[in-house]
């Protein structure tokens, strides 16, 4: 990916990001095995309480417990989060008010089921959709169902009852399947990379539907993060 000019915000300023998204986008999270994205989905659901929006997760193969496990070691209050919608797929744990499951069968997923339960929650606004743990399938699926699962995600772009965040840890990616990751980058409406910089956190706008958030950088403490600013 080119490189592109960053403007950095101090502190607050994920809320200004997170409202540059449109209904019905699809905005792929890049992060580092290191750099806890666990922090930005707690973003994520403070700004769905704020802004009123309900929180639906996809949690893919357990992934949603392992945030959990993690931001309640680092302190947090996760029953907030706790309260959020889920979408069970793959796995065994089931953790928050889980709304369906999708088993992880034969090596592929059933993507029309995946619509039903969907549609089955029936939320009047705009859903703020984080879905958690969807690289693990890269070491379970074949070449063809992988582009079968990045057609599946193209499918979704615009449809305006969510804004997604499929949240992809690029080490395991390029390790298990790296020709993917470019048919992601180019079927997402826009791109987060998620980041660590010693005891800061980083947030990088590397692609966007609107341009006036494309190369904003937003640079936080974890105080900041606990404490719920925006």
């Amino acid at each position: 990916m080119s490189k592109i000019l960053l403007v950095l915000i101090v502190g607050r300023g994920v809320g200004k990001v997170l409202d540059g998204f449109l209904p019905g986008e699809s905005v792929l999270v890049e992060y580092e095995a290191y750099s806890s994205p666990e922090m930005l989905l707690a973003l994520l659901q403070n700004y769905s309480l704020v802004r009123g929006r309900a929180l639906v997760v996809d949690d893919v193969v357990d992934a949603f417990s392992e945030y959990l496990t993690r931001l309640r070691l680092m302190g947090f209050n996760v029953e907030p989060i706790l309260r959020a919608s889920v979408i069970k797929i793959g796995g065994s744990k089931r953790v928050g008010d889980v709304r369906g499951v999708l088993e992880v069968d034969k090596y592929r997923l059933d993507f029309k089921y995946y619509d039903v339960i969907y549609k089955n929650l029936a939320f009047d606004d705009t859903v703020i959709n984080p879905v958690l743990g969807i690289y693990k399938l890269f070491g379970l699926f074949s070449r063809h169902e992988l582009m079968r699962l990045v057609r599946n995600i193209a499918s979704y772009v615009g449809r305006r009852s969510r804004i997604a965040f499929y949240f992809v840890n690029v080490d395991v990616v390029e390790r298990l399947s790296p020709e993917m990751l470019p048919f992601l980058e180019e079927v997402s409406s826009s791109i987060l990379r998620w980041g660590r910089e010693g005891r800061n956190y980083r947030l990088d706008v590397l692609k966007a539907c609107n341009e006036n958030i494309i190369g904003t950088r937003v640079v936080m403490e974890m105080r900041e993060i606990m404490e719920g600013k925006l």
